[in-house]
């Protein structure tokens, strides 16, 4: 075929096509199916990032009891291990105050033994003998573990 016919007869397929499509829109439709793009779909909004967990929320207690009527609150939060003593209703005992970091064990003279171990540790532990003598052994517990997501404030 000669090049001077190609061109009508090209635009003669042209129209028939077009008016095929105008008639019926699903002749229109190529017979492939499309092929699947190649980047998946990304989500309309990001997922939400959840902030950083308070203070309050990263904060762990347990109440123990020690002996002699006496209770050891543990606490384990960011800035490390404490420790209060409560007596059976549960009011504080400010003759032995508190333990922590700076004051990890109890003077000689509070009339009990109260220790945190490790108080810079991953896990601390208080080590206690209220009653029995000095042959009496030590009671010794494990601090409650931070909940999930929570980080402990670097030791100074």
């Amino acid at each position: 075929m000669r090049m001077y016919a190609r061109a009508p007869l090209g635009a003669a397929l042209a129209g028939v096509a077009l008016a095929g499509a105008l008639l019926d829109p699903a002749a229109a439709r190529p017979s492939v199916a499309p092929a699947p793009s190649v980047a998946p779909a990304l989500p309309r909004h990001p997922a939400a990032v959840s902030p950083a967990p308070s203070a309050k929320a990263c904060t762990a207690s347990r109440d123990v009891s020690v002996g002699a009527g006496v209770t050891a609150r543990l606490t384990l939060g960011p800035s490390g291990p404490a420790v209060t003593f409560e007596d059976g209703p549960g009011r504080p005992i400010p003759s032995l105050g508190r333990l922590d970091r700076k004051h990890p064990a109890l003077p000689a003279s509070a009339g009990i033994s109260a220790e945190i171990l490790t108080p810079y540790g991953p896990a601390p532990r208080l080590r206690t003998k209220v009653e029995g003598g000095p042959q009496a052994p030590y009671q010794v517990e494990d601090f409650p573990g931070l909940p999930k997501n929570c980080v402990k404030a670097a030791a100074r």
